[in-house]
């Protein structure tokens, strides 16, 4: 028994199994939020399209998206409309779910490209005095941002998955050379004078796979 139980013992531990890092398919979907806002609301109007990767559980991921606004001041009226895309990684914490599931962390980059203007009055103090209206815009102007994420991804049925993405945004930067007001709201990011900034994302995504991946068994 001395000599089973010492082979036993002295037995080499079978060697780990390495990460398949080749990409097994890519998840399409869009955000219900802004489609629920759009249809709706009378205020905004946009759409968002996102996609990832997978890389082991690691997942490449990039949006686009446009939104326009369109509010009233309380001396007069502000709108926007502009194109923005995001791109980055997430990381996968359920490494061995047999879905393949994800609760996840990440971090974006995001650009935006969007035009403005501003309509308002200024009523001068004195008696009987005329108010003035006038009319600025910034007719072409860029920016950036960084965001960290976390949320869910949940296989619903098939290629069906739905999710949710919390993002807290920060470090704003807008080029507003040559424009005639300061930047108010940027398309993809919000208001720029807020930093950090908080956005929430409710998705529904379609994935194509093209191969399987086998999902480490559990300890």
């Amino acid at each position: 028994m001395a000599c089973l139980s010492g082979y036993s013992q002295s037995r080499p531990k079978p060697p780990k199994p390495k990460k398949d890092f080749r990409p097994s398919g890519i998840r399409i979907g869009t955000d219900l939020i802004d489609l629920g806002k759009t249809v709706g609301g009378k205020t905004f109007k946009g759409w968002e399209i996102n996609s990832d990767v997978d890389f082991a559980n690691y997942y490449i991921t990039a949006d686009i998206g446009n939104w326009a606004k369109d509010l009233t001041l309380s001396n007069g009226f502000y709108s926007n409309g502009g194109n923005y895309f995001r791109f980055g990684v997430d990381i996968n914490l359920l490494n061995k779910d047999p879905d393949r599931n994800m609760f996840f962390f990440g971090f974006r980059y995001g650009q935006s490209q969007f035009h403005e203007s501003m309509n308002y009055v200024v009523t001068p103090a004195r008696i009987f005095a005329t108010p003035s209206i006038y009319q600025t815009d910034n007719t072409s102007v860029n920016g950036s941002w960084v965001e960290i994420t976390s949320g869910l991804r949940v296989k619903v049925w098939k290629g069906l998955w739905t999710g949710y993405t919390a993002r807290l945004k920060f470090a704003p930067k807008v080029n507003a050379t040559g424009q005639s007001m300061a930047p108010y709201d940027m398309p993809g990011y919000g208001i720029v004078s807020n930093a950090p900034w908080w956005g929430f994302n409710y998705q529904v995504f379609w994935r194509f796979g093209w191969r399987e991946v086998k999902v480490p068994p559990k300890k």
